[in-house]
């Protein structure tokens, strides 16, 4: 942690001093640092700041760069199609670079963090039934590893941008069941990365190593396996990365309890739980953060998107407010024993309304989290209710609050129309509403 502060004495100096060029590298340092570490909150507090000195220096490569971390930050969030958009974003800018090596490490960080995009949004890897999947896994991680092999030979950087891109490639093939494609890539990667003074890239290639050893036909597997989870967990107790310490106590845990070690499974899966928790309750912290962040891809002056931003907003208050007025209206005209008109009588500000209607749109996994966030006591009135309320039938009134119709409901849940009726009536009857009242109205009193 002491170079993380020394980054940001270092970002708050050149800022009093005005010295734009050194803050935006203090600044970018200490992000990578958060990235790394699974900071998530760290990141989003400083990512648009560290975007904005980007741009206004017109340095291509840090803006580049940025967009690969806010990637990453979106999908520790839950963010998907945020994050997707992110890596989008920088791979156009990484074009723009001054050199061709520059070019090919930013591609091939973008095209890993679309890899990885694929492994957290989707199904667990490791099922065969999911090939279209693992199949964008492959093709992203292998489209990395093209990238930095393209990098020069006279580069001393080739090494380890190679090596890890082998390494994740070898990692995908391995989850995926494809042990001879791995394997191959996975001795690519201990040849460049063995050699390195920074050991953190061998805590994730020990692992899958091990994993390898695991699915082979081979003698003393256990024990071999074991080996080479030892490396990895040493490693990882030396860089202390959380993500990293997770997976490898986890694994360790599950060996162990396969080798009849009852008292080494207990500490490592206690450790493993006590590592999730707090990675879990970073990324919930983070969730309002990231969604207050929308994404500017273009290169225009900061005043101009500035203007822009002013005049979209007055323009979208004006849309929103005429919506707001005509569904009143529509509903004191029609009564309320019409069920699917309501009221738009939210207290809210207008901009996080948009932000839920938005998620509710994409089908965001986050939307229910950051529904919580916004109207904080409407999940405890409504259990107050009837405690055996699912999570489905909370965001079914979340829906309902935020005055979406039937038919919107099942095209953003890709439902049928006929199925979102029956989960509204089964609500009203968990509810305990008689027919007579208006559903949207009673939900949006709570």
């Amino acid at each position: 942690m002491e170079l993380v502060q020394t980054c940001n004495d270092l970002y708050r100096e050149s800022v009093d001093k005005g010295d734009d060029k050194t803050a935006l590298s203090a600044l970018t340092t200490a992000i990578r640092i958060y990235t790394e570490r699974g900071e998530n909150s760290n990141v989003l507090t400083r990512i648009e700041k560290a975007m904005t000195l980007a741009r206004e220096q017109d340095d291509n490569f840090r803006l580049s760069l940025l967009y690969c971390y806010l990637g990453r930050a979106f999908m520790k969030a839950g963010f998907f199609n945020k994050a997707r958009n992110a890596f989008d974003a920088g791979l156009k800018i990484s074009s723009q670079v001054d050199s061709k090596d520059s070019e090919h490490l930013l591609k091939a960080q973008h095209y890993g963090g679309m890899a990885a995009f694929f492994e957290n949004s989707n199904p667990t890897i490791g099922d065969r039934e999911n090939t279209s999947f693992k199949d964008s896994m492959v093709y992203f991680a292998k489209k990395a590893y093209a990238e930095a092999k393209m990098i020069s030979v006279k580069n001393a950087e080739r090494p380890r941008w190679l090596g890890e891109r082998a390494r994740i490639v070898g990692s995908v093939l391995v989850a995926t069941l494809d042990f001879g494609q791995g394997q191959k890539y996975l001795s690519e990667a201990e040849n460049l990365l063995s050699g390195l003074n920074d050991k953190r890239f061998l805590i994730g290639l020990y692992r899958f190593k091990g994993l390898l050893i695991y699915n082979s036909p081979v003698d003393n597997r256990l024990e071999r396996t074991l080996d080479l989870y030892n490396e990895s967990f040493y490693f990882s107790e030396v860089y202390d990365i959380p993500q990293e310490s997770y997976f490898i106590k986890d694994a360790l845990a599950s060996l162990y309890s396969e080798m009849r070690m009852p008292v080494q499974t207990r500490i490592f899966a206690d450790e493993t739980k006590r590592i999730k928790y707090e990675m879990d309750k970073a990324d919930h912290e983070s969730v309002p953060l990231a969604a207050k962040i929308e994404l500017i891809p273009s290169k225009r002056p900061y005043y101009f998107v500035i203007l822009i931003g002013a005049i979209t907003c007055l323009i979208s208050a004006a849309i929103i407010y005429y919506f707001i007025t005509r569904k009143k209206t529509r509903y004191a005209s029609a009564g309320a024993g019409n069920e699917d008109i309501a009221p738009m009588d939210v207290q809210p500000h207008t901009d996080h309304i948009k932000q839920l209607l938005q998620l509710a749109k994409e089908d965001e996994k986050s939307f229910y989290i950051v529904f919580k966030q916004i109207f904080p006591d409407f999940q405890n009135k409504l259990l107050s209710i009837n405690n055996e309320l699912s999570v489905a039938d909370l965001e079914l009134c979340a829906y309902l609050k935020l005055n979406l119709q039937t038919k919107e409901i099942a095209q953003y849940r890709k439902n049928t129309i006929s199925s979102v009726d029956n989960r509204k009536s089964r609500l009203r009857k968990k509810l305990n509403l008689p027919s007579d009242i208006n559903l949207y109205v009673w939900i949006d009193n709570i």
